[in-house]
């Protein structure tokens, strides 16, 4: 896990160093174990070290094959470099200097070109020069694990783990893009493709860009998809079983000190058990909290002792203040991600960071095997939609929205109700949509200023709605597919800045192809048999054959998450919250309107509604504006 940067002038303008040196020291949070550069005319690549793998020198980046004609910059893990270090040894008599998965890489260029990605099993972002063709190529990963933002014009491309490392070249301006931001106001996040910016994108998940001079290529080399073949239990439950045990084992791989991050969720839970049954001892980490609706330690401690795991428990509360890390939330976020659970994981990485540099994570289990409750709303809105007016559903969501006071557990009923609503008031697909939706649509016509008024009442899920419309009979089929291609990119961005502001190396098991692919095979009965079984079927089922106590087996997830409205209302935020939504308001213009804005914080300040997730990215926005995003102080 690392951080890269590079640049590419097109119009074959040398490359000035001090550009990549200040890209490569914007990123050194991500690689606090070395730094690399490398510059040839046109082209620079640089490299920060996060060392796992191979820990001398051997290691460093970018890396270049014996010939010098390719040279790689990379961040990610490659967990079958074994056998194609093999293949490439045997077949094309490579000889290998360094055991570290990232000498691979040149190599399996020079054999397979571009169908290279497809042979790759693991997570990634990859900057790639190719001295004889002149071509830069940028990859990542096929779910978007690991982040790779650019910017490109004519005469240059510029790539970075991070926008900030865009930025930091001098050539870069982050200026607001107000459909992407319309975006992240309503979904958390500005897409799968676009930044929160004018001028800079993402590489998509699985996906590959070449750039040459004159030309710009692109192919997409996997997405998840859905095509259930599978209906037995029992089959999907030994299949499961098999592909977990071989995915977690070859995860395990690491140089440097390795854990487990268990929440009360089947999904992590599952990893521990595993991890058991393998007979492999990581120590578990989990986060505490006073609210006992967010505290899941007791069921923590029940998966420990049944996979025979030590469990460290963390004060989810404590650490540097609300406000501090907060700040330090926004600046590693870079405008990308508004999850309101990022806090949590801030502090939980941090924590972790100082026993070990390695976790495994449960996070990807919700999108591929159906685990969200709004999956079940989905499956009755389909039905109910049919009977229900629009207009009527419009009324009732706005009442339900209105009624929220100061209830500051998970979604009281009253806000279950509202979405549920207003989801049934939009065209089309939107029923599943609005679920994820902050900033609803009637509080966007009247919050919206100049800037952004034409856009009030846009679709602000097109790119969604796309994935959801694929020709799928079950509706929670399209649901899945398109969490799995949209959604899921908010939770990964979290995970990434979260953990990588302490430099702490991120692996998500359950995200493995071989994982997602075999998910993809199972028939939504498997996953969700609303209205007669619980989400995630199938997972609960394993891990009852896996020695789960019967009650956390089926009990429901609460996360890693902290009690985001009350600290807004009352609690450490509360001053950052009364100078970014209040007193320094003004900074929205033109985008949102500064006294609106005012009036939906004071109404959540005095109680009269709960309004903490349609404020939480219009908080994040406001601090970022206001140039009050700052890196943590003990890692400054």
């Amino acid at each position: 896990m690392c951080g890269i940067a590079g640049i590419f002038h097109r119009d074959g303008r040398p490359v000035d160093g001090r550009a990549v040196a200040a890209m490569s020291e914007a990123l050194v949070h991500r690689g606090p174990d070395g730094d690399g550069h490398w510059l040839d005319g046109p082209v620079g690549l640089s490299h920060r070290r996060l060392a796992i793998r191979d820990l001398s020198d051997a290691g460093r980046q970018p890396m270049l094959d014996a010939s010098e004609r390719i040279v790689v910059t990379y961040n990610g893990e490659i967990y079958n470099d074994h056998e194609l270090r093999s293949e490439l040894e045997r077949s094309f008599g490579v000889r290998f200097r360094s055991t570290c998965d990232t000498e691979i890489l040149p190599y399996a260029y020079l054999a397979w070109g571009e169908a290279m990605f497809e042979r790759l099993e693991g997570f990634f972002a990859i900057g790639l020069w190719d001295r004889q063709e002149r071509r830069l190529i940028l990859a990542r990963d096929g779910i978007g694990i690991k982040p790779l933002y650019y910017s490109e014009s004519s005469s240059r491309v510029l790539f970075a783990s991070e926008i900030k490392g865009l930025t930091a070249s001098g050539d870069v301006a982050a200026r607001i893009d107000p459909v992407a931001l319309h975006t992240y106001l309503a979904a958390g996040h500005p897409g799968t493709q676009q930044s929160l910016y004018q001028d800079i994108k993402q590489i998509p998940p699985g996906t590959m860009i070449g750039f040459t001079e004159r030309e710009r290529t692109e192919r997409r080399f996997w997405r998840p998809v859905r095509a259930p073949v599978i209906r037995d239990l029992d089959e999907a439950v030994v299949r499961l079983q098999s592909t977990i045990e071989t995915v977690v084992k070859s995860e395990m791989v690491s140089d440097v000190p390795l854990a487990v991050l268990q929440s009360g969720g089947i999904d992590s839970s599952l990893i521990s058990l595993t991890l058991g049954r393998l007979g492999l001892k990581p120590p578990l980490f989990t986060a505490g909290f006073t609210e006992k609706s967010h505290d899941e330690t007791a069921v923590a401690q029940q998966i420990a002792t049944a996979a025979g795991l030590s469990l460290n428990i963390i004060d989810g509360e404590a650490g540097e203040d609300a406000e501090a890390a907060l700040r330090a939330v926004v600046y590693h976020f870079d405008g990308q991600c508004a999850d309101t659970g990022a806090l949590g994981f801030y502090h939980l990485a941090g924590a972790v960071r100082r026993h070990s540099t390695v976790v495994l994570s449960g996070d990807g289990g919700d999108e591929f095997f159906a685990g969200y409750e709004t999956y079940a709303a989905t499956m009755m809105a389909e039905r109910a939609r049919h009977v229900v007016p629009r207009s009527l559903a419009g009324l009732i969501g706005r009442l339900a929205y209105a009624s929220v006071r100061g209830n500051e557990k998970r979604l009281p009923a009253a806000a279950q109700l509202a979405r549920f609503a207003l989801g049934l008031s939009e065209a089309g697909d939107s029923p599943h949509l609005q679920w994820r939706r902050l900033v609803p649509r009637f509080l966007a016509e009247k919050i919206y200023d100049n800037g952004m008024a034409d856009l009030a009442s846009a679709d602000p899920f097109a790119e969604y709605a796309g994935y959801y419309s694929e020709p799928h009979d079950n509706v929670l089929d399209r649901a899945l597919i398109a969490d799995q291609r949209f959604h899921l990119q908010s939770v990964l961005t979290k995970v990434d800045a979260m953990s990588m502001a302490h430099g702490l190396e991120v692996r998500v098991p359950i995200l493995d192809r071989r994982v997602m692919d075999l998910a993809g095979s199972l028939d939504v009965s498997l996953l969700n048999p609303w209205p007669k079984g619980a989400p995630k079927y199938v997972l609960r089922k394993l891990a009852e054959r896996l020695g789960m106590p019967g009650e956390a087996a089926w009990s429901r997830k609460r996360g890693f998450n902290v009690p985001i409205a009350q600290l807004m209302r009352r609690g450490g935020l509360r001053p950052i919250c009364d100078r970014v939504l209040g007193r320094e308001a003004d900074v929205f213009a033109p985008f949102l309107k500064p006294e609106a804005i005012r009036q939906l914080w004071n109404a959540h300040r005095e109680a009269r509604s709960d309004n903490a997730f349609a404020l939480w990215p219009i908080l994040t926005l406001g601090i970022s504006l206001t140039g009050l995003a700052a890196p943590s102080p003990r890692r400054a």
